[in-house]
């Protein structure tokens, strides 16, 4: 299998520095909500400052970016003189030049020279603006390369407690909706920020020159314009934060429906989801609205004051040509300026909303970058099979509950030692603290009380990444990735050769039925592997375990979705695998529990018995209670729910 190669993070000064400032700033909490949550500091320097790192690298061809920017601003501002000049020259051929004086070597009472002018300072502007196109849009691709790695590492670097109170949509519209956010930020927003800057800046100094009178009235109205354009842009920031938002919570619900799809339609409930979905985006239209009513407001109140100003200016400037205190080229190049930085004063108000979504976005992404992190090594695993050996597994006195469920104790007290090599099954009813026990082996979660240790080492000084190597976990609801199936056995151990692929899938009882697809193990399971029966799933997630060669296998359920007959094959085949190696095995069948060294029986998060099963059932306590309630829906005289007590 052509397996993804993950990237070291730490691969240039600029990424690792971010890393270690990362774990300087993150929250020990994992399941708290990061600084500055919702928050954008007003001129936008704290969420830009948080993606320099990104940016840095490219710092010389940003600045050079920067640069033209700059010059196009000004060729913009002197075509405008230029026009103007043209305009005076055309209704007054006795004019001469007014305002301030053009930079360039031409007769300015001479059209044709004015025109070829106006048509080389064009063509070198359009080529400044190809270049700064093309390498913002360059600096930026390789930024958001960066940015969307680091971004997707964060999150499935996250312990398991960050996933908890999180939808698979919202965490997929981070990488997706907030970074091409952050992609339109620095191709587009920044670049006309600096451009419409340079224009309302250099105009209103060249209309200075031209009339210093009608220039002031101008300006009049300038102040209100600003101040209203101010509390509009803040206003109008939080309703797209809000839109947002609610996007991403009908992208949420397209992605749950979808996955759950074999439930939608088994349930009928495809009117349900429709309305639910309808109601999510009827929110959204509802944002949206007036977010679009309030920007509507605004533009409306923006064109009144500027086109007002214009107005006033041509009246006043008419009466000036008509008294001589004004030529015509002046007067011709002062409306033509007067026009262009109006336009970029009206569009200035845009430039901000969009670009307070752009740093709305850097804040999402960057505190998902820059949350705490389970210490996972992201480099590809390499090694070759275990040197199985089995692990030791000891609980001391381990308590757990969840961290918004502190009063509900999930395990209280545990007392258990799992030894090197020995197979120790857990049984008890629905809620026991079975799974979460498992989970806390696996490190998925850390006890809240007491002692946990491996090998006689605390799990948290372990490196998580090579601990979880040394097992494999077949748990009861196998999901499968969208590839082959040689692809998701060889999940693994990726450098597996095909003859160990096979023979893994030959001791799982799964070899027969891949060979019976056309494609064999190249056939392709399907989005979550809905083109595979649960029996089929089971055995590939036993296939990936055999591979994996564990040094600690834990099952939980492992063999649910099996009939009897393939049961028992299997059950064989994981006798073959337990041996040597330390193992965890949650189950209600009898003939998994039969099997173990030592079963363990959980109730209300307590160990409440252990022994072998022939201990057990001689004693006469609550496993034997629970195997009779088995055995009895096993032949169909109890009810549903008793089938389901030892589970």
């Amino acid at each position: 299998m052509n397996t993804a190669r993950c990237d070291n993070l730490a691969l240039t000064p600029q990424r690792n520095s971010l890393l270690l400032a990362r774990r300087r700033s993150a929250p020990n909490d994992p399941n708290a909500e990061p600084p500055h949550k919702g928050k954008l500091n007003r001129d936008g320097v704290h969420q830009f400052r948080r993606i320099t790192p990104y940016l840095r690298p490219h710092r010389i061809k940003f600045a050079v970016g920067i640069v033209l920017i700059t010059l196009s601003g000004v060729l913009t501002l002197l075509v405008t003189r230029l026009w103007g000049q043209l305009g005076g020259v055309g209704v007054d051929s006795t004019a001469g030049q007014g305002g301030f004086e053009l930079p360039l070597p031409i007769d300015a009472g001479d059209l044709r020279q004015i025109g070829v002018a106006i048509f080389l300072v064009l063509v070198v502007q359009s080529a400044l603006s190809f270049i700064r196109i093309w390498l913002f849009g360059e600096i930026t691709t390789r930024m958001l390369k960066a940015l969307r790695e680091d971004a997707f590492a964060g999150m499935i670097t996250q312990p398991m407690a960050f996933f908890d109170t999180r939808r698979v949509g919202d965490l997929g519209s981070r990488i997706a909706a907030d970074i091409e956010a952050i992609r339109d930020t620095f191709t587009v927003v920044l670049a006309e920020l600096v451009r419409q800057s340079i224009i309302i800046g250099g105009g209103l100094l060249a209309l200075m020159t031209f009339s210093w009178k009608l220039t002031l009235l101008m300006l009049g109205t300038l102040p209100v314009a600003m101040i209203a354009a101010m509390g509009f842009g803040r206003f109008i920031r939080k309703l797209s934060k809000k839109t947002q938002d609610a996007v991403a919570g009908s992208n949420t619900i397209v992605s749950e429906t979808l996955t759950g799809i074999v439930s939608v339609k088994a349930f009928a409930r495809e009117a349900y989801e429709l309305a639910r979905y309808r109601e999510r985006v009827e929110e959204v239209r509802g944002i949206a609205l007036r977010t679009a009513l309030w920007r509507g407001a605004f533009a409306s109140f923006i064109i009144v004051m500027i086109f007002g100003a214009i107005t006033i200016v041509l009246f006043q400037g008419a009466s000036m040509l008509k008294n001589g205190e004004l030529n015509s080229e002046q007067f011709f190049s002062f409306l033509l300026m007067t026009g262009l930085v109006a336009g970029s004063i009206g569009g200035i108000a845009n430039i901000f909303g969009d670009l307070q979504r752009g740093f709305g976005a850097i804040e999402e992404v960057m505190d998902l970058i820059q949350r705490d992190r389970e210490p996972v090594d992201l480099e590809e695993e390499t090694a070759g099979a275990t040197q199985s050996r089995g692990l030791a597994v000891r609980f001391d006195g381990v308590g757990f509950h969840y961290p918004n469920r502190s009063d509900v104790r999930v395990l209280d007290g545990i007392d258990l030692e799992l030894r090197s090599g020995e197979t120790l099954a857990l049984v008890g009813g629905s809620g026991a603290g079975k799974s979460t026990l498992a989970s806390l082996v696996t490190a998925f979660r850390a006890p809240t009380d007491g002692t946990l240790t491996v090998d006689g080492i605390p799990v948290a000084e372990h490196g998580l990444s090579a601990l979880r190597r040394r097992m494999a976990l077949v748990p009861q609801e196998v999901i499968l990735f969208g590839g082959t199936i040689e692809e998701n056995i060889r999940y693994g151990r990726p450098d597996a050769s095909e003859d160990e692929v096979r023979q893994a899938a030959e001791d799982a009882l799964a070899l027969p039925f891949i060979k019976a697809f056309p494609d064999g193990f190249a056939t392709l399971v399907g989005e979550r592997g809905v083109q595979l029966s649960g029996g089929q799933r089971q055995r590939i997630a036993l296939a990936r375990a055999f591979l994996r060669d564990p040094e600690l296998l834990l099952l939980d359920e492992a063999t649910s979705a099996l009939d009897a007959a393939s049961e028992k094959a299997i059950q064989e085949a994981l006798d073959r695998l337990m041996q040597g190696r330390t193992s965890l095995v949650i189950a209600h069948r009898l003939s998994t529990v039969r099997s173990a060294d030592r079963i363990a029986v959980m109730e209300g998060g307590r160990i409440v018995e252990i022994g072998d099963h022939e201990t057990l059932m001689t004693q006469g306590g609550r496993y034997r209670e629970l195997v009779e309630h088995q055995l009895e829906g096993t032949s169909g005289s109890a009810t549903p729910e008793s089938g389901e007590a030892a589970s």
